[in-house]
């Protein structure tokens, strides 16, 4: 009798410790593939790491030209340090922060466009399966912005 419950108290230990293992996984940390919002084409890959202090940061890691489009490598538009500074290891986003309201929700970021070399703050969203991310950047002191999407693959 006591072998008749083995198996399924077994087979139920382990589900139970690969689900708690995976609620672990924070699902902003990994790679992202940009979507272009005039374009619709990609045309890099982002990589999203958590700092010590909690925040999150973004660094491009790849980058493709738009088709018929030149490959723009450096960040002709930036000014001071970061300006022709090489796209690949750009720290396009930083000191986001997840909200204490929505586990699905980061703000009070600052997102560097490498196009135009503009500072946006942001405002994150991650969708419910984690696989997008919708972002709101806005120019300081005002409404002006521009919307931006991720696909993590």
């Amino acid at each position: 009798m006591y072998r008749k419950f083995l198996k399924p108290i077994s087979i139920l230990g382990i589900a139970l410790l690969s689900n708690y293992s995976f609620a672990n996984i924070d699902p902003l940390i990994g790679k992202w593939r940009t979507i272009d919002e005039r374009t619709g084409y990609s045309l890099s890959d982002i990589q999203i790491n958590k700092m010590k202090d909690g925040s999150y940061k973004a660094t491009i890691i790849e980058i493709r030209a738009a088709p018929g489009a030149p490959l723009i490598n450096t960040c002709t538009q930036c000014k001071g340090q970061f300006k022709n500074k090489p796209l690949v290891g750009f720290l396009t986003l930083y000191n986001l922060k997840a909200s204490s309201k929505n586990k699905l929700e980061f703000s009070n970021g600052t997102y560097r466009d490498p196009k135009t070399g503009l500072e946006y703050k942001s405002h994150v969203r991650l969708s419910n399966n984690g696989k997008h991310l919708s972002l709101r950047n806005t120019l300081p002191n005002s409404t002006i912005g521009r919307n931006l999407t991720w696909v993590k693959y």
